[in-house]
């Protein structure tokens, strides 16, 4: 009598021969796997992108930031007000930090109130006409990691002058925590002056600041909205910054060194006035440290080299794009008009703007980059938005939460309403996300407790 087929089966040694070459088959397929994923960038940023997706997809979020607590608050155009106009002072003060807009690592005071604005302060005009085609070279293009334009834009700008760091070695300084959703402009800058070279941070950029520097051999870094299209391994709007390398008039469009892209990518002109917005226009000029450079940059950035003049013509502009604007454009550009009053210490102001850029929808991601709302909010005394605000941030990243900066927001808005346990959990929290984050370790200290 025949054993049955699956005795037979069982009973064949090709059958082992089989299994064995299949685990062996799939034991190498998942060392291949976690190899490219460990050593590609563009592997391992496909799989956490897609896999960020994947939780967006069974959790997702909605389109727009919260709107603000409802209450009676005059007119964004006519608002100002200081600290001591509007009520109770914080309990736990917020850690001053330097202005962003400071150089060579000068901590520049922020200015206080103003009621009127004087005449726009824009760059000192070129003394010969610009090309009208430069195209910058020498550039050592790298597609970022997940999470790391900033570290790789940094080296990508970086490279013209000659740096020959990687993103990661960025990385594991500017962001110890690869979950981190933001790296600002002020800490790609304390990084770069480590390496050896100084930069510029400015707003109120335009085209022909732009063409300016790169004209000059100097490229600039842009710090905008980004879209995801049809095609790309993401969802939604973004912030991202780009490395300028050149333009062309005939064209109409910038060449950009894009870390998520590619290389050498073109955009139009009216396309990055379009994104650019959404961070009130700005940018950074990085360049090796030394006198001869640094006089040069002063000498192109012009009216725009003084601070307080450069936020106010920020302001002015953002006022006029604000009232000639719809949907989301009025939206950034209400954004603008808070964070630029907020930078001039006109906090009142700042959050009625901010209230009517959240009135109209901003991208649930916005709160992700920028944080004059918590600030502006926080020191008129309105805790509960900078709560809201805060924990509406933190909820709405699908995976680890890396932003440091709404925990410690979160943390002074519960300090300023008694709850100082929770306070002191968020600090704590804030640290988690990012060991050394000075303005929590400050906030604990202030509390007299310890890490």
């Amino acid at each position: 009598m025949q054993p049955s087929l699956p005795r037979r089966l069982l009973r064949s040694p090709y059958l082992y021969v089989a299994v064995g070459i299949g685990a062996l088959a799939l034991i190498f397929g998942l060392a291949a796997a976690n190899w490219l994923y460990n050593t590609d960038d563009r592997v391992r940023f496909r799989v956490q992108t897609y896999w960020s997706s994947f939780q967006e997809w069974i959790d997702p979020q909605p389109e727009f930031a919260p709107t603000a607590v409802a209450q009676a608050l005059q007119s964004p155009l006519a608002a100002s007000a200081t600290l001591t106009d509007l009520g109770q002072a914080p309990t736990l003060s917020a850690t001053p930090t330097p202005t962003e807009l400071g150089q060579a690592g000068t901590a520049t005071p922020p200015p206080g109130p103003t009621g009127t604005l004087p005449p726009s302060a824009t760059a000192t005009a070129s003394p010969t006409p610009l090309p009208g085609q430069v195209l910058l070279t020498g550039f050592a293009h790298e597609y970022q990691r997940f999470n790391n334009c900033g570290p790789a834009s940094l080296k990508i700008g970086l490279s013209y002058w000659g740096w020959v760091g990687t993103q990661k070695e960025a990385a594991d300084v500017l962001k110890p925590n690869p979950d981190d959703k933001n790296v600002s402009p002020r800490e790609l800058y304390e990084y770069a002056l480590t390496q050896g070279y100084d930069a510029y941070i400015r707003i109120n950029g335009d085209l022909d600041t732009i063409k300016r520097f790169v004209a000059a051999g100097y490229p600039v870094i842009l710090e905008k909205g980004f879209t995801c299209v049809k095609g790309e391994s993401c969802t939604g709007w973004f912030g991202h910054y780009s490395v300028v390398a050149g333009f062309d008039d005939v064209k109409g469009v910038f060449i950009l060194q894009d870390s998520y892209r590619g290389p050498n990518i073109s955009m139009s002109y009216a396309d990055v006035m379009l994104n650019w917005r959404a961070f009130n226009y700005l940018y950074l000029v990085f360049f090796p440290q030394g006198a001869s450079y640094d006089a040069a940059v002063q000498q192109m950035l012009g009216g725009a080299l003084d601070v307080t003049a450069n936020y106010n013509a920020a302001l002015e502009r953002a006022l006029v794009e604000a009232q000639n604007s719809s949907g989301q454009d009025a939206a950034f550009a209400w954004f603008n008009v808070g964070t630029n009053r907020s930078n001039l210490q006109d906090y009142g102001g700042a959050a009625s703007a901010y209230d009517q850029a959240r009135a109209i929808g901003l991208p649930y991601r916005m709160l992700w980059y920028q944080f004059g709302p918590y600030k502006s909010y926080y020191y008129i005394g309105r805790y509960q938005d900078v709560i809201d605000l805060a924990t509406f941030a933190i909820d709405s990243v699908t995976t680890v939460p890396g932003l440091e900066e709404a925990y410690y927001w979160r943390g002074l808005a519960e300090s300023g309403l008694g709850d100082n346990d929770s306070a002191a959990a968020d600090f704590r929290t804030a640290l988690e996300r990012h060991p050394g984050y000075q303005p929590a370790l400050d906030a604990l200290a202030q509390m007299g407790l310890t890490p």
